[in-house]
């Protein structure tokens, strides 16, 4: 089959390069990137969707209003549909990001309206999403585990790690990771971080600093904070591609989320393929997506119960000889993930969809 992804790999993310490899060896031929989408007179049998923001806020065509890109992508939405192809949304977030308007939340209800396939991270997701947008109903909705990280995997030596990154190498190490969105809460994170009584206790926070319309105080002090040598914490604030994920990962003990509202977040998949215990708050799919691996949760904004959790896995964290994450990853394999999706594709007497 010819499959289209609406993204291209990135950077500093391995999930769409990991679904393309995944297709490529069930057989599948894959094209990528939202010019495609728009422009292209070849059609797919699938099209793929993961991210709709996407089409309009980063990778929209240039020069054109926002109206008018709405208004493209509903009508290629139409005319793939039109034309027989099946259409797969994966549900990522229940509300764009960084969303703006309430037209952004139109582009979800037209996407989802016009799809064949929802695929899910977990079961929690399907009531989600019907919750939040009633065009989801009516859909065919499947589970897929989050894949692993394994595609750009390697070992680091945990002491080799800190050292790179200015990082104690005798203290507890606990990492908050990923682009540092308001939603992300590191606030919280530093006000439960404060209260937790360990004393080799070491906080790092690590990736993009991106906050909408954030102010020159803003920049002043995380320029501050960047330099500044703190006792117990550091602040590295800059995108980290996928070739340095395994050394600012295997420099830590701990990975802590704070998020208060969230469906999925790809740092859990990344903790677990590391073999990083986790803390996070039980929200979306996070306590589902950390079954078969080493994960505390918490209620989501309750700094008491948070201090609980992070205490609780501080003093019970088994030394890095006794993590096995081999259950977790047979779990979350990509090639299981593909397997669910082309398991659900609709059997059509004549259609162009057909096995491999």
């Amino acid at each position: 089959m010819k499959i289209l992804l609406t993204d291209k790999p990135t950077a500093d993310n391995d999930y769409i390069e990991s679904l393309i490899c995944a297709y490529s060896r069930a057989g599948h031929q894959v094209t990528a990137g939202a010019e495609n989408f728009f422009f292209s007179d070849d059609l797919p049998d699938i099209l793929h969707i993961q991210w709709p923001e996407s089409l309009y806020q980063w990778n929209a065509p240039k020069g054109k209003t926002r109206d008018d890109v709405y208004r493209m992508i509903v009508e290629r939405l139409d005319w793939y549909k039109s034309n027989g192809v099946t259409i797969i949304n994966t549900i990522h977030n229940l509300a764009p990001h960084d969303s703006t308007q309430d037209s952004d939340r139109e582009v979800y209800r037209q996407v989802l309206g016009h799809a064949d396939i929802l695929v899910h991270h977990c079961t929690d997701s399907i009531r989600l999403l019907a919750e939040t947008y009633p065009a989801a109903t009516g859909r065919a909705n499947i589970v897929c585990s989050h894949g692993d990280y394994l595609i750009h995997h390697r070992s680091v030596d945990r002491n080799h790690a800190r050292s790179h990154y200015g990082i104690p190498e005798d203290k507890l190490v606990i990492l908050n990771f990923g682009r540092q969105r308001p939603y992300k809460n590191e606030r919280f994170i530093s006000t439960v971080f404060n209260q937790l009584a360990i004393k080799s206790k070491y906080l790092v926070i690590a990736g993009v600093f991106q906050y909408p319309g954030k102010g020159r105080w803003l920049r002043i002090r995380n320029y501050l904070r960047k330099r500044y040598p703190y006792r117990n914490r550091k602040y590295i604030y800059r995108m980290f591609p996928v070739s340095e994920l395994p050394d600012i990962i295997s420099g830590a003990d701990i990975i802590f989320l704070g998020q208060q509202n969230a469906l999925n977040s790809g740092l859990l998949a990344l903790a677990a393929t590391y073999s990083k215990p986790v803390v996070c708050p039980d929200i979306g799919c996070f306590k589902q997506s950390m079954e078969s691996w080493l994960c505390e949760t918490f209620t989501a904004g309750d700094v008491d119960d948070a201090v609980r959790a992070l205490q609780q896995m501080c003093n019970e964290l088994p030394g890095p000889a006794s993590l096995n994450n081999s259950d977790w990853l047979e779990r979350n394999s990509w090639d299981s993930h593909v397997a669910g999706i082309l398991k659900a594709l609709p059997d059509r007497t004549g259609s162009r969809i057909h096995p491999g």
